[in-house]
């Protein structure tokens, strides 16, 4: 797994660089990757519906 490559995923759903990176070193440091990814993929989830709604 890429921590920066899911820093950039994150920051392409709108989040700024610093909450991204503090957000993945939160669960790192908990050994949670699972759950990471889970809900990385959630956010672009959330961000995509935005995107549909808001034209």
């Amino acid at each position: 797994m890429n921590g920066s490559e899911l820093v950039k995923r994150l920051v392409a759903c709108g989040w700024t660089a610093s909450n991204a990176t503090d957000t993945c070193f939160q669960y790192a440091a908990e050994g949670k990757f699972s759950e990471l990814e889970a809900f990385i993929r959630q956010q672009e989830l959330l961000f995509d519906d935005r995107r549909e709604y808001a034209v």
